[in-house]
């Protein structure tokens, strides 16, 4: 009895022996970091998230060691756990990736090295970080997307543990192929010579739509769809297909007409602007009238348009021709009252030559040579025409040379929304030529009568003039071919000319491109300012409303070319014209009708294009 009373009396001390023991176990009693040799201990132990005094759980303990792993600076954490009386000593021990003495970027082309090492926040003499590098590596490659490009930082990232150099690998896409469906005339060469997009080059999806609108600049497609994008064969390569919708560029056509110039007049017209589907232009109009002009009633020209002649874009327009200008021409539906009746002509025979090159990407430089032989029927005026208009009659030859340069950042040529055109021109020139005036004299019979008497005038000239456009839109830059934008556009023409300058090569002003609402040729002279505004406002898939204004005029030059009938001005004095126009997409172009007003009266013009 007394044994079993000592047996359950050293049962109760073990057992309680036994729970003292678990609860110094149980708890935390010291945490240790070891192995950190550049991270110092106290910057790991602020972020464990764990302490002493805590339960010496699993769940608490791995919390400590993937808090440290949550730095960034290890790729091991081990922990160690040694009971003692005291408690469960914890020692967290590290593995630290290597120190960083230098990044290299490799195959960043066509993005520089430096660029990327600003964007990472990675940086020699640090240990390396992964959760930076990480973030590293999504800035390099969101880089690389905005700035249009696919690339992405390969598996093969990593540190030398011997030099402690980084290495960041990175593979951008190139093109591997491009192709165009739907061409039936058109050479694929015409499209692909006006691409930076071409096999073997870096892929930029931002140049690929600066490509298609290049092409669609060219007026040989009515659409240019959707681009599709794909996975080439190679790692690292992409395919591109552009679907295009080819325009009828050949047009034959035979007209009769009327003109309150002309009369009755018969009309062959033949153009081409993909002749022999390389992109060149051909056209070829004959013209004839039944009213008698000088030289006879016929007119023709003969153009002829190379885009390309060298592999350095080269581009050669020649231009044949024998025509005959009207000047101050009334048309049908016009309520002018200055000179309905007038009956005053210009033929015009010679040539010119144009060469153009680009510079730059936006920029592009014109050489023109031209030479010219004018003519007008000096007797026929005096006899037909009041006194005043053979005063300017003037005839002969001129040779000139002009040198040009345009800056174009349009968004599409044809109708853009934004961007600007900018040309600036010098011409030199030199004319031969005859004026004409009536002086009182003697018939062959001795009778009274006035006599046409010519007066030569040979000399040098210059002119210098600037065209200027702007185009805004709420929408910015179209991003696609049909876009249909509202448009606030505006132009800006100024001319200055000097030295012997012939009455025919002075500015004029006035007309459905220049003044609308006045006559053709209303307004010359040796200088010229013109403003203008339009609002464009889409109505419909093809149509397109128009409000307008122009503001200008064509002042200066020799008081002898003064006509009574048209008052000129010898210092600026300008005239507005105002009115509504449309604009109508058609497979032979964009029609133009536009009715303007100003002070003579109200006149409706025809013409294909916007005015600019």
């Amino acid at each position: 009895m007394r044994f079993g009373k000592i047996a359950g009396l050293a049962a109760a001390m073990l057992l309680v022996s036994a729970v003292a023991l678990f609860a110094q176990a149980g708890t935390i009693s010291a945490i240790e970091i070891s192995g950190n040799k550049n991270i110092n201990s106290d910057t790991i132990m602020n972020t464990l998230g764990v302490k002493v005094g805590d339960d010496a759980t699993d769940a608490n303990i791995d919390k400590g060691r993937d808090s440290i792993m949550a730095l960034g600076y290890f790729s091991v954490v081990t922990i160690h756990r040694d009971r003692t009386d005291a408690g469960t000593k914890v020692t967290y021990e590290v593995t630290e990736y290597s120190k960083i003495n230098d990044i290299k970027i490799e195959g960043s082309d066509p993005v520089a090295p430096e660029s990327l090492l600003e964007v990472m926040r990675t940086k020699p003499g640090q240990v390396l970080n992964d959760t930076t590098l990480n973030r590293d590596i999504e800035a390099i490659q969101t880089y690389y997307g905005d700035a249009g490009y696919i690339a992405y930082v390969t598996e093969d990232i990593a540190v030398d543990p011997d030099t402690g150099v980084l290495t960041v690998p990175i593979l951008v896409h190139k093109v591997e192929s491009v192709e165009f469906t739907g061409l039936k005339k058109t050479k694929e060469y015409v499209l692909t010579r006006e691409m930076k997009t071409k096999p073997g080059k870096v892929f930029n999806v931002k140049t690929l739509r600066e490509d298609i609108i290049e092409i669609y600049n060219l007026d040989l497609f009515e659409d240019i769809q959707q681009y599709r994008i794909s996975p080439g064969v190679d790692p690292g390569t992409v395919k591109i297909v552009i679907p295009v919708v080819e325009k009828k560029t050949g047009r034959v056509s035979f007209g009769l007409g009327y003109s309150s110039k002309q009369r009755l007049i018969g009309q062959v017209s033949v153009s081409e602007t993909n002749f022999r589907g390389r992109g060149e232009g051909l056209n070829l109009l004959f013209e004839q009238g039944t009213t008698q002009a000088v030289g006879g009633r016929y007119s023709y020209e003969l153009g002829f348009f190379e885009p390309w002649i060298d592999k350095k874009e080269t581009s050669l327009n020649i231009n044949l021709y024998n025509k005959i200008r009207y000047r101050f021409s009334s048309g049908v539906f016009s309520s002018n009252t200055k000179n309905k009746d007038d009956f005053y002509n210009e033929r015009r025979k010679g040539a010119d030559v144009t060469l153009g090159r680009p510079i730059s990407d936006k920029s592009d430089i014109y050489l023109t040579a031209r030479a010219e032989n004018v003519e007008t029927n000096p007797q026929l005026l005096s006899l037909n025409l009041d006194n005043n208009l053979l005063t300017i009659a003037q005839e002969g030859d001129v040779y000139s040379g002009t040198l040009k340069y345009v800056r174009n950042t349009r968004d599409i040529d044809i109708d853009p929304a934004a961007g600007s055109y900018a040309s600036y021109a010098v011409e030199v020139g030199h004319g031969d030529t005859t004026r004409y005036k009536l002086v009182p004299g003697l018939d062959a019979g001795g009778n009274p009568t006035n006599l046409v008497v010519p007066s030569p005038l040979e000399g040098m000239y210059e002119k210098f003039t600037v065209d200027y456009r702007r185009y805004f839109s709420k929408g910015g830059a179209k991003t696609a071919v049909n876009d249909k934008r509202t448009t606030f556009a505006v132009r800006l023409r100024a001319g200055i000319s000097g030295g012997d300058i012939p009455f025919f090569e002075q500015f004029f002003v006035g007309g459905g491109e220049s003044l609308r609402g006045y006559k053709e040729d209303r307004f010359w002279g040796d200088k010229m300012a013109v403003a203008s505004l339009e609002f464009r406002k889409p109505l419909a898939q093809s149509v397109v409303g128009v409000i307008f204004c122009d503001y200008g005029s064509a002042w200066g030059g020799d008081p002898w070319y003064t006509v009574a009938s048209f008052p000129q001005s010898n210092g600026f004095k300008g005239h507005f014209g105002a009115g509504l126009g449309l604009r109508i997409n058609t497979p032979i172009g964009n029609l133009r009708l536009d009715y303007g007003h100003g002070s003579e009266g109200g006149r409706t013009h025809f013409s294909i294009g916007h005015a600019f």
